[in-house]
């Protein structure tokens, strides 16, 4: 990617963290096209460009699937805050959305193995309940190996 082209994809990314903040929603391709103004293609470029960089993953069609921490798709992790409410891709980031948006934050989901109601609490940028344990499946340097399964 040439430097300019490089410099749009930062502004997209910029943007879409905006509207994920703004709307709780990530936002379609075509709507990032709409909103600045240009060609889908330039917009698939940018996003391929920022999936490469790790900064977020593309479904099978090009269109934002994780702007981490945040979801495009419905998960088992609804983050509600005073600010709106949004998917999360997994415990962990459900835990990073409260405090990215510096806000306080809960969702409630289910042990994966005890089917347990798990409450989670982002409270002054600390975690409630105390002593609350987040298993990460795979060491973080292998995260990007399969996004989908991390």
């Amino acid at each position: 990617m040439t430097a300019p082209t490089e410099a749009f994809a930062w502004r997209l990314r910029g943007h879409l963290y905006r509207r994920i903040r703004d709307t709780g929603a990530v936002p379609s391709r075509a709507e990032l096209a709409t909103d600045f103004g240009g060609a889908d293609t330039e917009i698939h470029r940018a996003l391929r460009f920022l999936a490469d960089a790790c900064v977020l993953a593309l479904d099978e069609h090009g269109e934002v699937w994780m702007a981490h921490p945040f979801s495009a798709v419905p998960t088992p992790y609804r983050v509600e805050t005073p600010a709106g409410a949004y998917w999360a891709n997994c415990a962990w980031d459900a835990i990073a959305i409260p405090v990215t948006l510096d806000t306080d934050g809960r969702t409630s989901s289910r042990c994966p193995h005890s089917g347990a109601v798990i409450d989670l609490v982002v409270t002054g940028g600390r975690v409630e309940p105390g002593g609350t344990v987040v298993l990460l499946p795979v060491p973080a340097r292998r995260f990007w190996d399969d996004i989908g399964f991390t």
